[in-house]
């Protein structure tokens, strides 16, 4: 370790800090749903036997104790809960989340693959776009426009948008355009269309994909707005750009510099952020019914599938944390104060 450079010793002791918090919080979203006071395979059992009911099967006592057995050894609860946590801990660094409860006879990887692409194209744009969209505007705002009549007007709608929930303007767009306009579906996404990269298939995606996409821009859109506009004052009374005015520097010129300092606490921003914007989405996927996580999460909490919510945290956990890590590295890389306040160089 002595010969590694002091920026290096910062990256690894980050990547340490990053694992531990991973560690951490997996290992709590593993135990907390096994300490409620319900058991989801005695659960699993009676939904099918229900189902068995219902299609005129009758399932009798000895055979049921026989399928408690069976589901309990498939998931593996009928093991000390102590070694149920050193092989979930075995199986997930080998990639496996075992068996969906919810979504059985499906593994939560399957469950997991199927519904991670309709995230992964719902958060990144949206987040991309709000961010942006609201650094150039409240830029544009902070250093031009503060104190007049569009400054005040535009603060209004930005801190009502910032303070909203994702699920209350998801509510308020299925009035104003599916129930009012009747432009697009309310909820609920047609699991008959195949996947396929086709023009029939992307406008019947975008029909359901484009108010969760509006909701969680235009909420994210606000903070972007109101943090860049509030760094970008602060920029124009510091100490620098009171110089470059003095010495005649012109306002372009001036603009650049002030852009330039504020972005960066909006780069470190960006990654915490993700937690807000994930959390946000996934309950807002499951008002409209969007085939992602978020939906897969709530079907899986209120059928007490706690290990498919466990598998879906810790994609959660790790996708956050490891952009946060990123954003840290790369933080000290462009900030020189940073880089010499924590590395040393």
């Amino acid at each position: 370790m002595a010969s590694l450079s002091p920026f290096v010793k910062h990256a690894l002791y980050k990547a340490l800090y990053y694992a531990l918090t991973w560690f951490v919080a997996v290992s709590f979203a593993w135990f907390i749903p096994r300490l409620l006071p319900y058991n989801a395979v005695e659960i699993t059992v009676a939904s099918m036997e229900r189902s068995l009911a219902a299609s005129g099967s009758m399932v009798s006592p000895q055979e049921y104790k026989e399928m408690v057995s069976y589901i309990e050894g498939l998931f593996g609860a009928n093991e000390p809960l102590w070694l149920q946590y050193v092989n979930f801990w075995k199986d997930l660094l080998h990639g496996n989340f075992g068996p969906s409860i919810a979504f059985f006879p499906a593994t939560v990887n399957q469950v997991i693959a199927r519904s991670l692409p309709y995230d992964l194209v719902l958060i990144i744009p949206s987040t991309v776009v709000a961010w942006v969209i609201g650094n150039l505007l409240g830029a544009q705002i902070g250093y031009r426009k503060t104190g007049t009549l569009t400054d005040r007007a535009s603060m209004v709608a930005f801190v009502a948008l910032n303070n909203i929930p994702f699920f209350v303007l998801g509510l308020i767009l299925i009035m104003v355009f599916a129930v009012e306009l009747h432009w697009v579906p309310a909820t609920g996404y047609t699991y008959s269309a195949i996947p396929r990269l086709s023009w029939t298939y992307i406008k019947i995606f975008l029909k359901y994909w484009i108010m969760p996409f509006l909701s969680v821009t235009l909420v994210s859109l606000g903070g972007w707005v109101l943090g860049m506009r509030q760094l970008i004052i602060n920029e124009k009374n510091s100490d620098y750009m009171n110089y470059g005015e003095a010495l005649g520097l012109r306002g372009s010129i001036l603009a650049r510099y002030a852009m330039k300092n504020a972005f960066l606490p909006q780069i470190t921003g960006l990654a915490l952020s993700l937690g807000t914007v994930v959390g946000g989405s996934y309950v807002l996927e499951f008002i409209f019914g969007y085939p992602g996580m978020g939906y897969i999460m709530g079907v899986a909490a209120t059928e007490n599938d706690y290990i498919t919510v466990a598998g879906v945290f810790v994609i959660i956990a790790t996708v956050v944390l490891l952009a946060n890590y990123i954003v840290d590295i790369l933080y000290s890389v462009l900030d020189p104060r940073v880089r010499a306040a924590e590395v040393g160089t």
